[in-house]
C-alpha cells in the first residue's frame, strides 16, 4: 500500500515538474518571438447590418471576420499583442444610436488611438461593376511615412500570392483618416469576381492571406519573417 501511495506521489510530482517545464518554455518562446511586446488592432470590416460588400448570398463581414481571426492567431504566434474590434456578427454602435455607422466607425476610431497600439489593420474586401477586375490593395493614409511603408511591405505579398502586379493606394477612408497610429486599411479581393471571390470563401486562401499580411509586418517593423 505504502510502495503505490509513494508511486503515484512520484507520478504527480513528474507530471507537475513536466507541466511546469513546458510552461517555462511557452512563456520564454513569447517573450523572445518577433512581435512580443508589439500591440496589434485587427479590424474586421462592417458587421451587425452592415453586410459591406455582398455577392451571390457571400457577406463581406462574414469573409473580413474569418480572416481577421486567422491574422490574430497568426500574429499571436508571433508573439504580438491583438486587439480586435470585433469578434462576432455585430456592429460597436450603442442600442438607440442616432448614427450606426458614425457611432460604430468612431469607436473603432478610438480603440485604434488607445495606449499602447503600436498600429492597425483594417480588413475589407471590394466589390466594382466590371467583373473582371481582382487582385488585392493595400490603402496608406496620406502623407503618412510609417503607414506608406507598411502598405508597401503589405502589397508586395499581396502582389505575389494573387499573381496580380498593383499599387499601394492613399485611401480617403475615416478608419485611415481618423487615427493616429500607423495602420493600412486592406481590401483582400474582389467579392464581385467569381474567382476572388472562391478564393476569399477558402479556409486555405483566408490562413495564406494572413500569413501574407503577418509577414508584411515582420518586415515592416524589420523582425524575422515566417
Amino acid at each position: 500500500m505504502k510502495i503505490k501511495k509513494t508511486y503515484w506521489w512520484i507520478v504527480v510530482t513528474v507530471i507537475g515538474f513536466a507541466l511546469a517545464c513546458a510552461m517555462k518554455v511557452e512563456a520564454d518562446m513569447k517573450e523572445n518571438a518577433p512581435l512580443s511586446g508589439v500591440v496589434i488592432v485587427v479590424d474586421p470590416g462592417h458587421g451587425g447590418k452592415d453586410d459591406g460588400a455582398r455577392a451571390e448570398g457571400v457577406k463581406e463581414q462574414d469573409i473580413n471576420l474569418a480572416i481577421s481571426m486567422k491574422l490574430k492567431s497568426a500574429l499571436e504566434t508571433q508573439g504580438a499583442k491583438v486587439i480586435l474590434t470585433r469578434d462576432g456578427a455585430y456592429d460597436l454602435a450603442s442600442e438607440g444610436a442616432k448614427n450606426r455607422k458614425k457611432e460604430d466607425m468612431r469607436k473603432r476610431a478610438d480603440i485604434i488611438n488607445a495606449e499602447p497600439v503600436d498600429l492597425f489593420i483594417s480588413v475589407h474586401l471590394n466589390a466594382y461593376a466590371n467583373t473582371s477586375i481582382h487582385g488585392a490593395h493595400a490603402f496608406y493614409r496620406k502623407d503618412d511615412v510609417a503607414s506608406i511603408e507598411l502598405a508597401e511591405e503589405i502589397q508586395k505579398e499581396f502582389n505575389a500570392l494573387t499573381g496580380v502586379e498593383k499599387e499601394k493606394k492613399s485611401g480617403d477612408y475615416f478608419i485611415l483618416n481618423e487615427t493616429n497610429r500607423p495602420g493600412v486599411l486592406v481590401e483582400c479581393g474582389f467579392l464581385s469576381n467569381a474567382d476572388d471571390r472562391e478564393k476569399l470563401c477558402d479556409k486555405g486562401y483566408q490562413t495564406k492571406l494572413a500569413d501574407a499580411i503577418t509577414r508584411s509586418i515582420l518586415s515592416y517593423l524589420h523582425v524575422l519573417t515566417i
